[in-house]
């Protein structure tokens, strides 16, 4: 995995041209935020890219983000791993190659913001790459779907009306304090949350 993740950029091995191949099937077009300005630049990561069972649901919240008409785009082939369990594994040499790489692309990009839907990447841009001078405003997703709930963008007229538990996230509530959000956004689709003792 470190040797994928130093010669392709990615912990799969796989091209870093087929990073944004999730993206087909969609029914608009993602922006590439080296292209053209966003207001959020989508920090997709790894699993979201490439793996086909996580796949599906980068598309879900694509979607999503589209039909609340927010102004969002990818770096497409310029992102690479974020460098989170890298460095806790203590690949330092590493962390640092890969932050730079993102820190080059994501200066090619012009965005206000960035969002992630991966707990491991939040803490890295948000916390991790200011040590390297490049600070961010990161949200995760679940923050930002709170905001455009409240303005009335997203809204879910269907409940689900399911009793269900949740597994916070270590990198998400633990360490970035973020615990409402992801209940809020529970609530407003309708579902009973029952938390764990």
């Amino acid at each position: 995995a470190l040797m994928n993740l130093g010669d392709y950029g990615n912990s799969f091995g796989e091209s870093p041209k087929k990073r944004h191949r999730w993206t087909k099937g969609l029914s608009f077009k993602v922006t590439d935020a080296r292209q053209a300005a966003v207001d959020y630049l989508w920090f997709v990561g790894d699993f979201a890219s490439y793996d086909p069972r996580i796949q599906a649901l980068s598309r879900m919240v694509a979607e999503v983000f589209h039909k609340a008409g927010l102004d969002f785009g990818i770096l497409q082939d310029g992102e690479r791993n974020a460098g989170n369990d890298v460095r806790r594994v203590g690949e330092e040499g590493l962390f640092e190659m890969l932050a730079e790489d993102n820190i080059k692309a994501l200066e090619e990009a012009e965005f206000n913001q960035i969002v992630t839907t991966d707990p491991h990447t939040l803490n890295t841009l948000r916390n991790e790459y200011p040590e390297l001078g490049a600070s961010y405003t990161v949200h995760h997703y679940t923050g930002l779907l709170t905001e455009l709930i409240a303005k009335g963008d997203l809204h879910f007229p269907n409940q689900l009306r399911h009793r269900v538990t949740y597994h916070d996230p270590c990198y998400l509530a633990r360490y970035n304090h973020e615990i409402d959000a992801p209940r809020q956004v529970m609530q407003a689709i309708g579902v009973e949350l029952i938390d764990m003792p």
